[in-house]
């Protein structure tokens, strides 16, 4: 009898032992498993909002009346949405070349006939410029001719020989300009000029003098200077006429 008891307590102690050793390494799993990966704790975020709003003693002061009996929650502000920031528009580099300007319709449809026609057209403006400034030259140059010759022949009769007086009085007065020398104070020469039907001169007469001898030689140096360029008178007839002399100018008589 006492052998049969020893072996039943064997037995229950060994599965004491067994199951004690398995939920100890159960345990120690677990606990190694939690370190291992952690799980996060659920937060739940709980909110009271005042939907009811008690009347007021004083609305202006906005003071709420003191109810026993019934707690206000707190309110919480209602939350803002952030406001949409515009985004700055975009630039584009500026780069150091320029665009490139595109040809219109119209410059496009220019032909290379068009082109010749044009310069024709520029030829012959500048053509007609060039002859302009030629006719503008010669009209200056008739001009100085006409007003070097004053008084030349253009009419008939006394009035052509009037005429021819003053051109030859112009073309004794620029002679004087060059040759006036006199020693006394109003020195004075009247001298009769007597012209061919060819332009040549014939004949000079002193018919009066103031006795300055340096101006009465200026006078003949004056005569014989413009002499050279004295043109036909009118009608190719024989010209006579008296001038006087003085140092501030000359005067002419009537022809006869």
């Amino acid at each position: 009898m006492s052998s049969q008891v020893s072996r039943t307590d064997t037995g229950v102690g060994v599965s004491f032992i067994a199951s004690a050793v398995i939920h100890l390494a159960v345990f120690l799993l677990f606990a190694w498993w939690g370190r291992q990966f952690p799980t996060a704790p659920v937060i739940q975020e709980t909110y009271y909002v005042d939907v009811v709003t008690l009347p007021t003693v004083a609305p202006q002061a906005g003071s709420t009346i003191n109810n026993p009996g019934k707690t206000k929650a707190a309110s919480l502000p209602a939350p803002t949405l952030p406001m949409a920031v515009p985004r700055p528009p975009k630039t584009v580099p500026k780069t150091g070349t320029q665009s490139i300007k595109t040809a219109s319709p119209q410059d496009a449809a220019e032909t290379e006939a068009a082109f010749a026609e044009r310069m024709a057209k520029l030829e012959k403006n500048s053509e007609a410029r060039r002859e302009e400034a030629v006719l503008e030259k010669l009209r200056s140059k008739v001009k100085v001719a006409s007003a070097s010759k004053t008084g030349m022949p253009g009419a008939g009769g006394a009035d052509a020989g009037s005429r021819y007086a003053d051109y030859v009085r112009s073309r004794l007065e620029d002679a004087l300009k060059v040759t006036s020398s006199y020693t006394t104070k109003n020195p004075e020469v009247a001298v009769r000029l007597t012209i061919a039907a060819d332009g040549r001169l014939a004949r000079i007469k002193i018919e009066r003098s103031s006795g300055d001898a340096a101006f009465e030689l200026a006078v003949r140096r004056a005569i014989d200077l413009a002499s050279e360029k004295f043109t036909a008178p009118p009608n190719h007839t024989t010209f006579d006429n008296g001038f006087i002399f003085k140092p501030k100018g000359i005067s002419s008589g009537k022809p006869r």
